[in-house]
C-alpha cells in the first residue's frame, strides 16, 4: 500500500483578535446614531424654516353667506344630482364660488379645524383647472418643542382632478407675499388631497364616487356623473 499523502498545514498569516467583533458593532452603531441625528437636524432645520414664513394666529375674511333664497336653490341642486345618481341617470351640479364655500364649511373637522376657517375659494383659473383661495393652514410643530401651533397665511392653487374615489384637490402653488416657500413644502402638500374628510360620511363618500368629471369654470365648479 502506498503511503498516505499528508495535508500541508497553513499557518495564518495574521493574528486573530477578539476586538474584530467590537470594530464591526461599534462601526454599525455610529452608523445607527448618525442616520439618528441627521433625521433629528433635518427635522428642526424644516421647522426652523416652517418659522419663517409662518404667523402666530391667523383669520380668513368673513364668508359670503347665501341668501335664503340661493341657499334653497343650492339645497335643490344638490338633492337633484343624488336622485339622478341613486337612479342611475347622468347628473350635474354646478357651483359658484359661494356656493362652493358653503359646502366647503360643512366638512367635517379632522382634528386641525374646520374648512371654512382654513381655506375660502376666492377664483377660478379655468385653463389650467385651478381653484384659486386664501389660505390659513394651521401647522403643527414639532410634538417636544413646546411651540404653540403657527399658520400660514397667504393664496393657494387647488389642482382639480378625479380619481376612482371621484373628483378632489391638491395644494400644488403657494404664495405668501415678501415670503419665499421652500419648494419641499409645497410638494409635502400635495401629498394630502382636500376631499378626503367627506369621505367620513359613507352616504356622501358613495355619492363623489360616482361623479366621474370635473371642470372648473369662470363661476366656479361644475361636477358631473358623466367623464369628459
Amino acid at each position: 500500500m502506498s503511503p498516505r499523502m499528508s495535508r500541508p498545514i497553513k499557518d495564518p498569516v495574521s493574528g486573530f483578535s477578539p476586538y474584530y467583533g467590537c470594530v464591526i458593532i461599534a462601526a454599525a452603531a455610529a452608523i445607527f446614531f448618525g442616520i439618528i441625528a441627521w433625521s433629528a437636524y433635518t427635522l428642526f432645520r424644516q421647522d426652523a424654516e416652517i418659522d419663517q414664513f409662518t404667523v402666530a394666529s391667523a383669520t380668513l375674511p368673513p364668508r359670503i353667506e347665501l341668501s335664503a333664497e340661493d341657499s334653497k336653490a343650492l339645497s335643490t341642486k344638490t338633492q337633484t344630482l343624488q336622485q339622478a345618481i341613486n337612479s342611475a341617470k347622468p347628473g350635474t351640479l354646478t357651483l359658484t364660488i359661494a356656493e362652493l364655500n358653503t359646502l366647503v364649511a360643512q366638512a367635517p373637522d379632522l382634528g386641525n379645524g374646520s374648512y371654512a376657517d382654513i381655506v375660502r375659494f376666492t377664483g377660478t383659473n379655468p385653463e389650467k383647472k385651478l381653484l384659486l383661495a386664501d389660505i390659513a393652514l394651521p401647522l403643527n410643530p414639532l410634538p417636544f418643542s413646546g411651540k404653540p401651533k403657527r399658520y400660514l397665511v397667504g393664496k393657494a392653487s387647488f389642482q382639480v382632478e378625479v380619481t376612482s374615489e371621484g373628483p378632489d384637490a391638491r395644494i400644488i402653488a403657494i404664495d405668501v407675499p415678501g415670503k419665499s416657500i421652500p419648494s419641499g413644502f409645497i410638494e409635502s402638500q400635495q401629498a394630502w388631497t382636500w376631499i378626503t374628510p367627506y369621505h367620513q360620511d359613507p352616504a356622501l363618500s358613495a355619492t363623489l364616487k360616482a361623479l366621474r368629471s370635473a371642470r372648473v369654470t369662470p363661476e366656479g365648479l361644475t361636477l358631473s356623473t358623466q367623464p369628459e
